[in-house]
């Protein structure tokens, strides 16, 4: 058996009359043939500990002088029962012979030890706390009752004052996706001569530029499951020479390109469509802030004179800052001449059968519905449907649903730091706030988890409704 860690225990005696605590006659236990009523009771947990603090009102317990009853709180989970500090509660004879020592070794050293005076109003306030191994939902907080002192914590009468058990969660089944479009966003830094269109495959790095392009294409082009629906292509050019001499050339260049891959991928000209911009400025402004230019601020400036042309802005920058000037166009200038490029297509609908071996590979073409539905052949919370939960959020990391049922995931295992993360881009929806409960409670904040589940049984949560009563 382990032994408890205990916070403290204390008793009080109260000598006036007391208020007798009504704590609803679910909450209420009567012990010692009702003779004894458990008042006030408090279950918190704190990290790897659950801490009970509750009252034992005597005030109808009538103790023979030569009797004493002993009550073990524990608590009991499926890995095993720890016991906390005895409350022994003892006649007036049973007093005088535990004081002599007669009982000595008998009881845990903070055990609570009272007298009873029978007639008068007497509380007991007990507080002590047990270890339990984080992650662990399921509990149950009981007292475990000797009437004769004797020592019998196992086949005595136990009273059952607070039973915890893992939160149920609410799943939320993703809306369908009416078609599933995609696409792949990349860029390619084709090189062409010195104010020229014309593309040659052999300059410089071209040829494994054009093989990125042609080979993104084709793996759309290729899978029997996609369709492509369009190939946008958009040329840049960097801001030296005059503006528009460079719209030309991003604008031409961009059209050889697209000629030239159209080719060899062996597409309809109708797939594809093309775009320029003239001087990439905003490209150029990102080099700059990231940049550890002499003259840094004095350029962003310029380049944000809304009253100044392209061409003024670049020879104003090139007149008074040659030195950055000449690093920007060494350094940056080339890495703005470029392609975007971005293929977009669509993935046809899979069954349920078909989607269970598409998750496995390329779970990037299932909608979030096909693949929530993969997780409904499996035993919730099996390693099978968490690790699909797990696809669905890592596939759609902003989706506020993808992110719930990752949550609850994680809360289903006791794993409540683990689904913080997914929590904090789960939305505000009803299903929401039961999980946002459900981490307050696996947290040990009652108060919270209980304020959360109303709200969400409110909305029409089940789970949150059985929640609140399970507390």
């Amino acid at each position: 058996m382990k032994t408890a860690k205990y916070i403290s225990a204390i008793f009080s005696l109260a000598l006036c009359t007391p208020a007798f605590a009504q704590v609803g006659a679910q909450e209420q236990t009567m012990m010692a043939n009702r003779g004894i009523a458990v008042e006030d009771v408090n279950v918190t947990r704190d990290g790897e500990f659950v801490m009970l603090n509750m009252k034992l009102n005597l005030d109808s317990l009538d103790l023979p002088s030569n009797t004493r009853l002993v009550y073990t709180p524990v608590l009991k989970t499926k890995q095993g029962v720890v016991s906390m500090p005895e409350i022994v509660i003892n006649g007036r004879r049973q007093q005088i012979m535990y004081e002599r020592g007669d009982a000595k070794g008998d009881y845990d050293p903070q055990a609570v030890v009272v007298r009873r005076r029978n007639g008068k109003p007497q509380t007991v306030a007990y507080q002590a706390s047990a270890p339990l191994q984080a992650g662990v939902t399921d509990y149950d907080v009981a007292i475990n009752e000797d009437l004769c002192g004797c020592g019998d914590k196992i086949d005595g009468t136990g009273y059952t004052v607070k039973r915890a058990r893992k939160p149920l969660m609410a799943f939320v089944r993703p809306a369908a996706e009416a078609q599933k479009e995609r696409h792949i966003d990349k860029t390619a830094y084709i090189d062409f001569p010195v104010d020229r269109t014309e593309l040659h495959a052999d300059y410089r790095r071209n040829a494994s530029e054009i093989d990125s392009i042609v080979n993104t294409i084709n793996l759309v082009k290729n899978d029997r499951n996609l369709s492509i629906r369009s190939i946008d292509i958009h040329g840049y050019a960097s801001p030296e020479s005059p503006y528009s001499h460079n719209e030309y050339l991003a604008r031409e260049r961009a059209k050889t390109l697209k000629d030239y891959v159209r080719r060899i991928v062996n597409l309809d000209d109708r797939l594809f469509t093309v775009s320029h911009t003239a001087e990439d400025w905003d490209g150029l402004v990102s080099y700059i802030r990231e940049g550890n230019l002499d003259n840094k601020d004095a350029i962003l400036a310029i380049i944000a004179d809304a009253d100044l042309t392209p061409d003024a802005r670049e020879w104003k920058i090139k007149k008074n800052y040659p030195a950055d000037y000449r690093v920007m166009l060494d350094t940056w200038y080339p890495a703005l001449r470029r392609s975007d490029y971005r293929v977009n297509y669509t993935v046809r609908p899979f069954n349920v059968e078909e989607a269970k071996q598409v998750i496995k590979t390329k779970p990037q073409q299932l909608s979030l519905e096909e693949m929530f539905l993969v997780a409904q052949t499996y035993e919730p919370g099996s390693d099978e449907f968490n690790e699909v939960m797990e696809v669905a959020v890592r596939m759609y990391p902003d989706n506020e649903t993808a992110n719930l049922n990752a949550a609850c995931t994680r809360l289903n295992l006791g794993d409540a730091d683990g689904a913080k993360p997914y929590l904090d881009k789960a939305g505000a929806s009803p299903q929401a706030v039961n999980a946002r409960a459900a981490y307050a409670y696996i947290k040990g904040d009652y108060d919270s988890a209980a304020a959360l589940y109303r709200q969400a049984a409110d909305a029409g949560v089940a789970e949150a409704k059985a929640n609140l009563e399970n507390m």
